[in-house]
């Protein structure tokens, strides 16, 4: 039974929330593209707040990026430097980035909690993505700190895995069948993001402002004193 929850985690899950998050890219920015929309609390936000926002999304932006190196073969970048060294950038980068988006995002969420105003116009959904995306990024700093510690073979699995999954490998989940829950936690939850985010607020990050080429129209509506004032 273990080994059929993990192959179907780290072996098929990836295939069906990248599959998922492909179709609600595509249906979203072409059929329902009016859905897209950037709402923000951020006319009400004061200095503290942006610090927060500007926290977030520089720390959550270079994390991301960060993980794609995973993808880069290991004879490639043995070129340049060792597993090891690779494996301390990766720790260093993803320590301080990581740290950035979780306090960014704890000012975020203490916000939304405490503020009268900020609860008014906040939905489930916004509440729902960011909690998320809070827990991912504290299993992602508990996996570092175990990275730090683990042989330097449960840190090159990593890559390996993620290499046999974009090769479409048929065996990819054995390579993390006895790693570190957190390992396996962090990934499936961030698949899991992965999947959700087409059909969530963070949607206009991806599509502004390229979704305007694709609207089927829109309406310019003026006051009425701009009128009289032309």
């Amino acid at each position: 039974m273990d080994n059929y929850i993990n192959n179907f985690l780290f072996t098929y899950f990836p295939y069906i929330a990248l599959t998922i998050f492909g179709f609600g890219f595509i249906t979203r920015l072409v059929m329902m593209n009016k859905s897209v929309q950037a709402e923000s609390s951020q006319f009400i936000a004061d200095k503290k707040v942006k610090l927060g926002s500007n926290l977030f999304h520089v720390g959550i932006i270079f994390v991301f990026f960060g993980h794609l190196t995973l993808f880069i073969p290991e004879s490639i970048y043995h070129l340049v430097m060792t597993t090891e060294t690779k494996r301390l950038i990766a720790l260093s980068m993803g320590s301080v980035f990581g740290l950035m988006a979780v306090v960014g995002m704890s000012i975020l969420v203490i916000r939304r909690f405490s503020s009268p105003r900020i609860r008014y116009n906040s939905s489930f959904h916004d509440y729902f993505i960011i909690i998320l995306l809070l827990i991912e990024a504290i299993i992602g700093l508990t996996a570092a700190a175990k990275t730090a510690v683990e042989p330097i073979g449960i840190y090159a699995a990593l890559s390996e895995w993620s290499q046999a999954i974009v090769t479409f490998q048929p065996n990819a989940g054995l390579i993390l069948a006895n790693h570190p829950l957190q390992y396996k936690l962090h990934i499936v939850l961030g698949f899991f993001i992965f999947m959700i985010f087409p059909y969530t607020k963070l949607m206009h990050l991806l599509v502004f402002p390229y979704v305007y080429f694709f609207r089927s129209g829109y309406q310019l509506v003026r006051s009425s004193s701009s009128s009289r004032n032309r």
